[in-house]
């Protein structure tokens, strides 16, 4: 069994001798004497904390990850990432991008598309997040979009330009011969673009 999986087991059962002294306190499983109220939530808190530390590993493209950050290098022009309780942080290494799909629940994005210097096809790039912030790093010869919704949130251009409204167009945009589309679906979460 390697390091990982016993981490993995030793959390999960942490938290699970955590919830029954929980309903132990409440008086719906009785385990004898009483115990404090709420020190179990000592025992909940070390199991999620396990959990979560698993996850700070590189990964794949297209992997879903739980309780753990997901810190990838990815050399294909796509990328398909999904996350929940841990952020996403990947950097395209490759000349050229054609989009991809990124989401997440409660974590933030990262993404760095510095390298690209070319999009290929319809360049769009689909982000959505519920609590969490949205990173992206564009090139200074691409050209962008952002246009989506976002509730309880903004959205942040070059220059720290601020729209409520979450569409914002980089200047230039018409005319450009390399630009991405970046479509957002957010709550309660802010998207900064930057070079």
């Amino acid at each position: 069994m390697n390091f990982i999986t016993k981490n993995k087991r030793t959390g999960l059962i942490l938290v699970i001798i955590g919830f029954l002294f929980i309903i132990h306190n409440f008086g719906i499983f009785n385990f004898g004497t009483s115990l404090w109220k709420f020190s179990p939530l000592l025992l909940v808190w070390w199991g999620l904390h396990l959990l979560r530390k698993r996850g700070k590993v590189s990964h794949k493209e297209g992997d879903f990850q739980i309780f753990g950050d997901t810190m990838a290098t990815i050399s294909s022009p796509y990328i398909k990432n999904s996350s929940a309780f841990g952020d996403i942080l990947i950097k395209i290494e490759n000349d050229r991008f054609s989009g991809g799909t990124l989401s997440n629940i409660f974590g933030k994005i990262s993404l760095d598309l510095t390298s690209v210097s070319h999009i290929e096809g319809y360049g769009q790039l689909d982000i959505h997040s519920v609590f969490g912030d949205v990173v992206i790093k564009v090139p200074e010869h691409i050209a962008f979009e952002v246009s989506g919704s976002n509730i309880f949130g903004s959205t942040a251009g070059l220059g720290g330009k601020i729209s409520n409204s979450s569409n914002f167009e980089s200047p230039g945009f018409d005319e450009a011969e390399d630009k991405i589309i970046i479509r957002t679906s957010m709550v309660f979460g802010d998207v900064e673009i930057t070079r």
